[in-house]
């Protein structure tokens, strides 16, 4: 994937990926670590809360229509987790209505990244999240 000339990547901001379809999970998971990321990926919700409290993550790149526990209600688990406090949480999903937006908005989300995700506007996203101490 090309990277943006105007991007300078971060080694040490940390990114956690979560997604059910792997394949797109990996994928994401792949374009983050080419840019110096380190990165952990998780494929469900439950998971995610847990690795989000064991890793501490700066950024948390969180699908939406998750089966057991959906992207929802892992944001605001996430946002209840006083360890992730500062944690930039970013919906990425298939769904771009004005009613799914305004749901990640109440459940906390930072921002609501419609698929197919642009690389380059999310690492701007990315490097703008100010460094909390983790």
């Amino acid at each position: 994937m090309p990277t943006s000339p105007n991007v300078v990547s971060s080694p040490k901001r940390k990114i956690l990926v979560v997604d059910d379809n792997r394949p797109a999970a990996m994928s994401l998971t792949w374009a983050m670590e080419t840019q110096g990321y380190d990165v952990m990926t998780c494929f469900d919700g439950p998971s995610a809360v847990s690795m989000a409290d064991d890793f501490l993550p700066q950024v948390i790149l969180l699908d939406i229509g998750m089966p057991v526990m959906d992207g929802l209600e892992v944001c605001r688990r996430i946002r209840a987790d006083p360890l992730l406090h500062g944690t930039a949480v970013y919906a990425q999903t298939g769904w771009g209505d004005a009613e799914m937006r305004k749901q990640t908005r109440e459940a906390g989300f930072d921002q609501h990244i419609t698929k197919p995700i642009n690389l380059d506007a999310l690492l701007l996203l990315i490097e703008s999240v100010e460094r909390i101490p983790h």
